[in-house]
């Protein structure tokens, strides 16, 4: 069975100029909401369900984004679904001690923000008529190598045990 996620893009407005993200705090960067779908729920619910658990905010789904195939040898390994959101009401609470949340400009990006991540939110500002659909075979890219040694034993963490 595949571990497949979904992930709302919380931005403030329609205008997708600032975009709500959390610092982990199991590793330290900075995220989308989102996280594994569970047994019968569709990648929609889970979205909802993991921004509600991830930042107390009540969220509602604008639009399906696309879907990310994460793939090796032509064989699909997860899918990762993409929504974009708007917070309804709520305040800040994170799920577990040391995170925290914030928005930030489009434009102005933490740099503790995996380069995949800092691709979608910029692709997703862009007009999109139909989702997408792509196919990667990497999650952490080359270009993320200064977050790696900033951070060597979460980076470890992270790609053996998990990807929450």
């Amino acid at each position: 069975m595949r571990n497949d996620g979904a992930f709302l893009v919380l931005f403030k407005d329609h205008q997708r100029k600032e975009v709500f993200l959390v610092f982990r705090s199991d590793f330290p960067v900075w995220v989308l909401t989102g996280g594994g779908i569970e047994e019968g729920e569709t990648p929609q619910e889970a979205a909802i369900r993991e921004a509600k658990e991830e930042t107390g905010f009540e969220v509602k789904p604008v639009k399906k984004v696309g879907i990310y195939k994460l793939v090796s040898k032509n064989h699909i390994l997860k899918n990762t679904y993409f929504y974009e959101g708007r917070v309804v009401s709520g305040t800040f609470k994170p799920e577990f001690v040391g995170c925290r949340g914030e928005r930030f400009s489009v434009d102005n990006l933490p740099a503790d923000l995996i380069t995949a991540t800092k691709q979608l939110i910029r692709e997703i500002c862009q007009p999109i008529n139909e989702p997408f659909v792509k196919e990667i075979n990497r999650v952490f890219q080359l270009s993320d190598f200064k977050i790696a040694l900033r951070h060597p034993f979460a980076t470890i963490k992270f790609l053996t045990i998990g990807r929450g």
